[in-house]
């Protein structure tokens, strides 16, 4: 099971072109044209178990479609091409009871609940502080820089500011679509777009995103003390 895994996520290293800042989404979605929707559940289950080597693995390699199995096994030398999905994934990863106070307090300002914050926080970095997507999105929940002015966040790579901005900026999108769902969907593909398309837009990234946002959402165990 480990190796089927792993040879998934070797396969979800190849980047489809897309604006849409959710980089791991983008590679879930590849990954299930190719492998079927099975496989990403296994990875999603992947992540959740250990969600530092799942990354790892899946920003490894710039993985090229339609090249055989055998072609991802173990380079010949020590050195790897970085997938391009993030420019950095930062020096460490953090966790949702590291951050719990500030998770907490973003849930109390905005009255999100903190297991919807947690869940945009894992799909969007995996609770690196200092990822970097390769479009600029920057920090744990993943904010471009001009979504973060528009918040109020000076410092994108600060865990507190971060998290806050995010929440407010997905509390923004929820008061203006009413739902989580549209909600997420806005956070990750644009508002403009939800509200072109009437809806979540049609995107397989952005569709996948949403679904894995709410997933996680719905399946968390996480409760506000």
């Amino acid at each position: 099971m480990r190796h089927t895994l792993a040879l998934f996520v070797l396969v979800a290293g190849f980047s489809p072109v897309s604006a849409s800042a959710n980089d791991l989404a983008e590679a879930l979605n590849f990954a299930a044209d190719i492998m079927g929707d099975d496989f990403v559940d296994g990875y999603e289950d992947f992540m959740d178990w250990d969600e530092t080597e799942a990354l790892g693995i899946l920003l490894a390699r710039d993985v090229q479609p339609g090249a055989p199995p055998d072609a991802y096994g173990e380079p010949e030398n020590s050195g790897t091409e970085t997938a391009p999905y993030f420019t950095t994934l930062g020096p460490s990863r953090s966790s949702f009871e590291a951050l719990r106070p500030f998770i907490e307090e973003a849930a109390r300002r905005t009255g999100l609940p903190a297991a919807l914050i947690d869940a945009v926080i894992r799909t969007e970095s995996g609770y690196r502080a200092q990822a970097v997507s390769r479009v600029g999105a920057q920090g744990l929940m993943q904010l471009m820089p001009a979504t973060a002015a528009e918040v109020g966040v000076a410092d994108a790579f600060d865990p507190r500011q971060n998290i806050l901005g995010g929440s407010l900026y997905l509390r923004k999108m929820f008061d203006r679509f009413g739902s989580i769902e549209l909600a997420v969907a806005a956070y990750n593909a644009g508002p403009g777009s939800v509200s072109k398309h009437g809806g979540v837009p049609p995107f397989k990234e952005t569709r996948r995103y949403v679904a894995t946002v709410l997933r996680r959402f719905e399946k968390s165990p996480i409760r506000v003390r």
